[in-house]
């Protein structure tokens, strides 16, 4: 959608790590039929602008935001400059979305 290439680090806080243990270690109380996770899970969300969030799921695969940050363009571009600027072509529907509702800069 936007033709940047960002960097930038996001610390993930102690209680981000602590949930991930605990979800891979007990059961949703909601369903105690069910077994725990085998594999904590995060997800980190790269907004237009370089905005990054991070979530976490918790034992009962809710999600709970953790982090958010500001990034820095990557002056190399994507893939630190071995693609002579080239970014993945943008499907149809895509550019036809964005054309129609434009990009949400600011929405996270």
């Amino acid at each position: 959608v936007e033709p940047q290439t960002y960097q930038g680090w996001i610390e993930i806080p102690e209680e981000a790590r602590q949930l991930m243990r605990h979800s891979i270690a007990r059961r949703c109380a909601k369903y105690p039929d069910r077994p725990a996770s085998w594999h904590p899970s995060m997800t980190l969300g790269l907004a237009p602008g370089g905005i990054v969030q991070v979530w976490v799921w918790d034992e009962c695969l809710h999600r709970v935001a953790f982090n958010r940050a500001q990034v820095e363009v990557e002056p190399l571009g994507p893939y630190l400059g071995k693609s002579n600027g080239h970014y993945f072509q943008q499907t149809e529907d895509s550019k036809q979305y964005i054309e129609r509702f434009g990009i949400p800069y600011g929405s996270w």
